[in-house]
């Protein structure tokens, strides 16, 4: 089912590093605090430097005690059907374990290059085994700047709409170059 549960949905972002470089201070952060500011969605942010650190919150956003934050922001590095901690992959089938089958009203979104170009069958196997409502990200390189800028977009228009469906469908009458640019793709059951 592609039905949310409420209209706000809070974000639960987990972030790794962009660059070796310490001196360069390159975060999503401050398009959550845009989106806190201007929108007033709440949201939970950690770093995560280690696969460990990914499977620990991830656990975490699993309880109660956070159910209202549905949207899952997974910003990391990405190749083809995994994501980068640092120069480690962790493929998707390794994310759905970590989740386990707890993600029911939940959306995926990977602020990630290249994650969601890979086969469409491995998309659909960590759906089922998440049981999230939705996952999306994009298929190729993109640049900081400009899919944080989607980003921001993409998790605004979540909050106008209960069916997942219907922000795919916003996002091809609206932004549909920009998207197409970014090799964007939401993918639900």
């Amino acid at each position: 089912m592609k039905i949310a549960k409420a209209y706000d949905k809070d974000i639960f972002c987990l972030e790794g590093d962009w660059t070796r470089n310490l001196l360069k201070q390159y975060s999503i952060k401050s398009a959550l605090d845009f989106l806190k500011a201007n929108r007033e969605i709440n949201y939970i942010y950690r770093h995560c430097g280690t696969k460990e650190n990914l499977a620990y919150y991830l656990k975490q956003w699993q309880l109660k005690r956070y159910k209202q934050y549905s949207i899952g922001y997974l910003a990391f590095h990405g190749k083809p059907g995994y994501i980068l901690i640092g120069k480690e992959p962790v493929r998707l089938d390794e994310l759905a374990e970590m989740m386990g089958s707890n993600c029911q009203n939940k959306i995926i979104h990977f602020g990630s290059c290249h994650i969601l170009g890979t086969d469409l069958r491995h998309l659909k196997r960590f759906l089922r085994k998440t049981k999230a409502l939705c996952v999306c990200g994009f298929q190729t390189e993109i640049k900081f700047i400009e899919g944080s800028a989607f980003d921001v977009l993409l998790l605004d228009m979540f909050q106008e709409f209960l069916d997942v469906s219907r922000v795919e469908a916003h996002i091809k009458t609206y932004y549909k170059t920009f998207a197409k640019k970014l090799e964007f793709k939401l993918i639900h059951l």
